[in-house]
């Protein structure tokens, strides 16, 4: 089995994240019916772009179509991302988050800048919008303008919701829910770096991972970016035909499906010692053995 390894920037995070059984969660993540529609519009929006569209023109389906991944921006503030005096904002964005992780890494203090500041300013609009009075930031823009982005620059922008954000970064806390993201625009460009820099060390697996995947084109960063949703909200969701549990022993955690019957009242992250059932214990136990030594080369 192979596992990818994910070094996570948090102040907690000190051995790195053993995420294995990454085939079987693309196809369970990707059989969602939005998970499939996203997946299939972003491919979609590449052969556009290789077609000669430019990407910002495709901003009017990309809005919408962040819906099927949960996006929480309301129409109003798509209403507002759309006028065209922002139309320069959202091409000068696109542009300078195109190509790959590498070229994001290579870019410059100054680019790097007015990515940080066209964030900003539509952050400003997404709070005018929900609230009728301008500046500030509308809680969960981070999330908000990257399921929009993703869809336009898909090897270089991940779903920053507050879960992948906790688990990479330790910036905000873990939450409890999906449906009120909080993460703000300060989190856009650092969210940004640490993905590439997990894109550039994990990119053999990642594309040998892209390559089996047939249920949508996927390149390398899509990949990582559709297995860090599973681990860090999706196994929460995805509960047939296995359910799936964050399951720790010692040192060792791992995401891993478990059979039926499930111990009653399990937290988040379950402690392996305190599960009364013997065969459920050795079950999870297995699984983290072989999900660790799959991170051997």
């Amino acid at each position: 089995m192979s596992t990818v390894l994910i070094h996570r920037a948090g102040p907690e995070q000190r051995e790195p994240w053993h995420l294995g059984m990454a085939h079987a969660k693309l196809h369970v993540r990707g059989r969602l019916p939005g998970a499939f529609g996203f997946d299939l519009a972003a491919a979609s929006y590449r052969e556009a772009r290789r077609a000669g569209l430019a990407a910002v023109d495709l901003l009017p389906m990309a809005l919408p179509g962040s819906w099927m991944v949960n996006n929480k921006v309301p129409s109003p503030v798509f209403y507002r991302w759309l006028q065209p005096h922002n139309r320069e904002l959202w091409a000068l964005l696109v542009e300078l988050l195109g190509g790959d992780c590498d070229t994001w890494l290579a870019r410059g203090a100054d680019e790097r800048a007015s990515v940080e500041a066209a964030v900003q300013r539509l952050a400003a609009q997404d709070a005018a919008a929900r609230t009728g009075s301008a500046g500030g930031a509308a809680p969960g823009t981070a999330a908000g303008l990257s399921k929009v982005l993703a869809l336009l620059c898909p090897d270089t922008v991940p779903l920053m919701d507050d879960a992948a954000i906790h688990f990479a970064l330790g910036s905000v806390p873990r939450p409890d829910s999906a449906d009120t993201p909080s993460a703000g625009p300060e989190h856009f460009v650092p969210m940004l770096d640490w993905f590439a820099g997990e894109v550039r060390s994990a990119t053999p697996k990642l594309e040998q991972l892209a390559d089996e995947y047939e249920l949508a084109p996927l390149s390398p960063a899509q990949v990582l970016d559709r297995l860090l949703w599973f681990e860090t909200w999706g196994y929460r969701v995805c509960r047939t035909p296995s359910a799936w549990w964050w399951v720790t022993d010692g040192a060792r955690d791992a995401v891993v499906p478990m059979p039926a019957p499930q111990p009653p009242d399990l937290p988040t992250r379950v402690p392996i010692d305190a599960i009364p059932d013997p065969a459920w214990r050795d079950t999870a136990r297995e699984a983290l053995a072989v999900i660790h030594a799959g991170s051997a080369p």
